[in-house]
């Protein structure tokens, strides 16, 4: 309690210039403000050794940027702010659970909806093609990512989304992206889905898959046959101006049997 009383103190005393609320009160408009303050404005408090703005940037940091931690449903927040201190236990996020992360998605769900058009949630949507599918996919593949990183789609018995985006299951480098099948689907367990829709990009901008992309298609479709739980498709998503949108479906192709 000390220490807690220490650190509050010790960012109490700092000029206003610094704190984040005090930042937008005197600011011309929010837009002035960076990303870690308008987020610590959320996150209202810290911890003992992590105040509300580190706090703020080691949040962003653990969900990979700003964008992607808009875009998270709260167990994916507090999913990554747990690997981030396996990965950093000397500078851990302190103060971040599922209250805050309950907190900042609901702050989140207004903003959408309030610059959403009408029936846009994808929710209500069912999956049909693998176009339904790329669309849905692109909301969270990024265009100008340097990364490939490696998505889940949990879908009802209606292949209707369970969340309002794709999950991300792994970040790898820039020409691999691989996923173990417990990533895929203990996610796909946590949301209750009856099938999956599952997608990577690739950041050169060519979606054909390579033989690692399919192997890996085959290892996962194989634990899901294990599971119950099947894989729909396998979508590599590449630059949307390429022929055929930019992505190659390989159930289409018939690159691996689902």
């Amino acid at each position: 309690m000390a220490a807690g009383r220490r650190q509050a103190s010790a960012f109490g005393s700092l000029p206003d210039a610094v704190k984040p609320r005090e930042q937008l009160r005197d600011a011309p408009s929010a837009a002035a403000l960076s990303d870690e303050s308008l987020l610590a404005i959320l996150l209202k408090t810290g911890s003992a050794g992590c105040d509300v703005m580190t706090a703020a940037r080691r949040l962003i940091a653990a969900a990979g940027s700003t964008s992607a931690l808009v875009r998270s449903d709260w167990r994916t927040a507090v999913r990554a702010a747990q690997e981030y201190n396996r990965r950093h236990p000397d500078a851990p996020l302190k103060g971040f659970g599922p209250v805050k992360a309950l907190e900042l998605q609901a702050a989140f769900e207004l903003t959408r909806r309030a610059y959403a058009p009408g029936g846009d949630d994808i929710r209500c949507i069912a999956i049909s093609t693998p176009e339904d599918a790329c669309r849905i996919f692109r909301r969270s593949a990024l265009a100008g990512d340097e990364q490939e990183n490696f998505f889940v789609l949990p879908l009802d018995s209606k292949h209707r989304p369970l969340c309002e985006f794709p999950e991300k299951v792994t970040r790898g480098t820039a020409t691999a992206a691989p996923a173990h099948a417990r990533e895929v689907f203990k996610c796909a367990i946590r949301w209750g889905a009856q099938c999956v829709f599952l997608a990577h990009n690739h950041p050169s901008g060519d979606p054909a898959p390579s033989r690692d992309d399919i192997a890996l298609t085959e290892r996962l479709v194989a634990s899901s046959r294990i599971l119950g739980i099947p894989v729909l498709d396998h979508i590599v998503i590449g630059d949307p101006s390429r022929p055929h949108g930019g992505f190659v479906s390989l159930r289409r192709e018939g690159l691996a049997e689902f």
